[in-house]
């Protein structure tokens, strides 16, 4: 069956060239010298242990996993993705012959695998999120195998399009996922939402005590996630890996999982970041619609029209980025009878993934979006004043939703109960002057005994309403003392809606 491989062309993509001009996927390792007559892969660890007796046995076992898969997994019309790290495309090819050894050729260049190149310029916006991040491995040589890889690469080959995964690829249960990630003879690492893991933990946010339970049951098994599961948007790709394994030969992935116990204090900088950032909006890790500074000024605004987007990216063959939008387009015409793309394109701000989103809200207000870029340099977003709208929608509802529920309560409350009522179900009665004065848990605690309840005189069921309220109060609780942007889940909202929709309907007042 045809298999599909990933080879990197090198850290800084310097065999990307040869590897197109001369027709080869090139691996390197320059000091291992003609790997041909190796015959097992016991034989390769030696060879690899003895060229490199400093590096660590995970380190030696990665590197000849790598060296085995290219130079005896690899079969004639196999699929090989070589990412073009200049022009952010991937070229796809398929495997037309057997491992070769140049003598002759540079260091770093000799150990070559022939590929007849089916496409070298496709964009790697073209392959969806969860296919790239099978990708986004660091190691040099790698397998492709989820998601449907196999079908999708060639289809993307053929068609420049990605039909996705037809079978989900989702991970259905906690151990299902703990056991792929401590099994050492998987090739990849488990890769998934963070808002996935969490529902494997019967979460929906990233509450401190549910952070503090994922990190403590993944330092059990020896695992951390990359990048770690308490940063990003919520829907952003993590994949699950070992602490004590270095997946990138030359960097150590080590994150000591922390615990947050009421009777030990954390270290400050054990806490999660409190810092709202760029990379916490879901727009900031979504693919960049973007063209080429060689394209047309009309192929550019077609294109704008067909997503209706207000801006485009605009990339030249030097990586460099600029913008094109309506207003860089309607000033552009004003000034050249037949504009160009170069000349409706303006310089764009790139901010980075972990840069302060409330120091740019200006900058996206003023001018209408950024662009942001990850931790490995590339473009990962864009964010625009629209974005900033709707995160607002999102943490601001339920919080508004809140809010009335406790005008309604202590409205009803006041006019049933007498101030010394009030003042048994506070935590602070000397301070409480009114029904204005508790918070939720009070109005639960006020509510539970069932003849103070029926003196309201809702005709709504007690315990139901109390549960509600208890669920209500919960969610209050998370939004209050959690710094996270995680939006709130539908059955959160559902939860606060419904108590909504009691009170509105027993008490219709405004």
């Amino acid at each position: 069956m045809t298999s599909a491989w990933m080879v990197r062309a090198g850290r800084d993509g310097e065999r990307e060239d040869a590897a197109l001009q001369e027709g080869f996927a090139i691996a390197g390792w320059p000091e291992l010298g003609d790997l041909s007559t190796i015959g097992t892969r016991g034989e390769l660890r030696a060879l690899v242990a003895s060229t490199y007796p400093d590096r660590r046995d995970a380190v030696i076992a990665n590197w000849t996993g790598q060296l085995w898969r290219f130079t005896r997994l690899f079969e004639a019309g196999d699929l090989v993705i070589v990412p073009i790290r200049s022009k952010d495309q991937l070229a796809i090819g398929r495997v037309s012959g057997p491992y070769q050894y140049r003598a002759d050729a540079p260091p770093g260049f000799q150990h070559v695998r022939p590929v007849r190149w089916l496409r070298t310029d496709l964009p790697r916006s073209a392959v969806l999120p969860d296919l790239q991040t099978s990708l986004g491995s660091l190691l040099t040589v790698f397998g492709l195998t989820r998601h449907g890889a196999v079908n999708r690469i060639l289809h993307l080959a053929e068609h420049g399009t990605d039909p996705g995964d037809p079978n989900g690829g989702a991970i259905e249960s906690r151990d299902e996922l703990l056991a792929k990630a401590t099994d050492e003879a998987a090739e990849e690492a488990p890769r998934l939402t963070i808002r996935q893991l969490l529902g494997l933990w019967g979460a929906g946010r990233r509450t401190a005590d549910v952070v503090a339970e994922i990190e403590r049951e993944l330092a059990e098994h020896g695992l951390t996630t990359r990048p770690p599961f308490t940063e990003g948007w919520i829907d952003n790709t993590i994949e699950l890996v070992p602490v004590s394994v270095e997946p990138d030969p030359e960097t150590v992935f080590e994150r000591r999982a922390t615990t947050q116990r009421d009777d030990v204090a954390v270290p400050a900088d054990e806490l999660p970041p409190v810092l709202l950032r760029i990379g916490d909006l879901e727009a900031a890790s979504r693919p960049v619609c973007s063209v080429s500074a060689d394209d047309s000024l009309i192929a550019a605004t077609t294109r704008m029209l067909a997503n209706d987007y207000s801006q485009l990216a605009v990339f030249d063959d030097s990586g460099a980025v600029r913008a094109v939008s309506w207003e860089s387009i309607a000033k552009a015409s004003i000034a050249h009878r037949e504009a160009t793309l170069g000349e409706a394109s303006v310089p764009v701000r790139v901010v980075d993934h972990d840069a302060s989103l409330l120091a740019n809200v200006n900058e996206i207000y003023n001018v209408g979006y950024v662009l942001v870029r990850g931790s490995a340099g590339a473009i990962t977003g864009i964010v625009t004043a629209a974005d900033l709208t709707l995160q607002f929608a999102n943490m601001a509802t339920p919080t508004a939703l809140i809010a009335e529920v406790e005008r309604r309560l202590r409205r009803r409350v006041d006019e049933v109960f007498t101030l010394d009522e009030i003042r048994a179900a506070s935590n602070k009665p000397s301070k409480t002057n009114s029904a204005a004065d508790l918070t939720l848990g009070a109005y639960e605690h006020l509510l539970k005994e069932p003849t103070r309840y029926h003196r309201l005189k809702w005709p709504l069921d007690h315990a139901l309403f109390v549960d509600t309220l208890t669920t209500v109060r919960k969610i209050r609780n998370e939004l209050a003392h959690f710094s996270t942007t995680d939006p709130v889940t539908d059955d959160q909202l559902r939860s606060i809606e419904g108590l909504i929709n009691m009170l509105r309907t027993v008490d219709p007042r405004p």
